[in-house]
């Protein structure tokens, strides 16, 4: 148990800083991504990840970045639940919140995305929500359950668990759509950072799968190989 929790404890850590590296490389200045350990549930050991966070009470602190548009604010919500997989030998993560608001202790943002594994509700485990108002969508509201229902409670579904958008999309979005000033270079930093998740996720689809690993090797035969 020592040796496992020393590796969740180490990788956790290494995680930790990546996500700080993305964020203060790309849209965010002086973000300290901190990991603290969080009571044991079932037997998982469990680590809450996020800026500054609260060893109290497991909350990490929002961070502002800086909008293109004057006179305005924004503020960000990164936070994770981190475990070792079933084997022991991965990182796995167990929850992700990823959020944009107005201020720092605003209650509705933008958009914020969640990740929950093996969510208990009917909804999908890796959603987007988004903050605002249709006229449709309130015509199409059940009067008889769902009268009054607001546009940020539907859960659009984004990818499931092992297709979901990671950190990078969500600040690319940011960037592309000119919400956010960047810092220069701050591409090169995306495609590191999504290029690492992508890989760590097919990775992960392959320990899953192996039948359709056997299907693609032959198919298509190891990798360096040729075939006529």
């Amino acid at each position: 148990m020592h040796l496992i929790s020393d590796k969740l404890r180490d990788s956790t850590n290494t995680f930790a800083k990546e996500i700080q590296a993305l964020l203060n490389g790309t849209i965010a200045s002086h973000v300290q991504i901190k990991a603290v350990a969080l009571p044991t549930r079932g037997g998982d050991r469990l680590f809450a990840l996020g800026h500054l966070i609260n060893r109290h009470t497991m909350t990490a602190e929002r961070f502002p970045l800086k909008p293109r548009a004057t006179k305005t604010e924004l503020w960000m919500d990164v936070s994770y639940q981190l475990k070792l997989d079933d084997e022991g030998e991965h990182l796995m993560v167990k929850q992700s919140f990823f959020g944009v608001f107005g201020s720092k202790d605003a209650k509705e943002g933008l958009f914020h995305y969640d990740y929950e594994r093996n969510k208990p509700d009917n909804y999908p485990d890796a959603h987007l929500q988004v903050y605002g108002r249709s006229e449709m969508f309130l015509a199409l509201n059940d009067p008889r359950e769902d009268s009054g229902r607001c546009m940020a409670q539907l859960h659009f579904p984004v990818g499931g668990k092992r297709f979901r958008p990671c950190l990078e999309d969500v600040i690319e979005f940011l960037a592309v759509e000119r919400l956010v000033q960047t810092r220069d270079g701050y591409e090169k930093v995306l495609q590191s950072g999504r290029d690492g998740f992508r890989r760590r996720q097919l990775l992960a689809a392959m320990r899953r799968d192996p039948e359709a690993v056997e299907v693609f090797v032959d198919r298509y035969g190891l990798p360096g190989t040729v075939r006529s």
